[in-house]
């Protein structure tokens, strides 16, 4: 839902407004957590292919691949904290709108 701050909104719509935004800033956490705990165990995927650990032999074709997952990974991490950054921002907002709004 978008709030035009221009139009005085009402306590109502402050409030539904701060709900949806709510439910974004929980999605997005959630989203975030699983994509940094992906990253992580795709990183931890790395490291037996490394030099003078048990499975170098294999590096080359596994090890290269679990890289390659690693950096896609941390893509995802990165776009779902800026939306989940996205969202306080617009939470944090609201907040500011309602408080003015209340004041009135």
């Amino acid at each position: 839902m978008t709030l035009d701050t221009e139009d005085n909104p009402g306590n109502e719509d402050v409030a539904s407004a701060e709900r949806t935004a709510l439910e974004r800033i929980r999605a997005w956490r959630r989203r975030t957590l699983y994509s940094t705990i992906a990253l992580v165990l795709s990183c931890a995927t790395v490291v037996p292919f490394s030099d003078g650990e048990p499975l170098h032999a294999y590096a080359e074709p596994f090890g290269r691949m679990a890289v390659y997952l690693s950096m896609a990974l941390l893509l995802v991490l990165v776009y779902c904290g800026a939306l989940w950054w996205g969202a306080w921002s617009v939470l944090r907002d609201l907040q500011k709108v309602y408080a003015q709004s209340s004041e009135r």
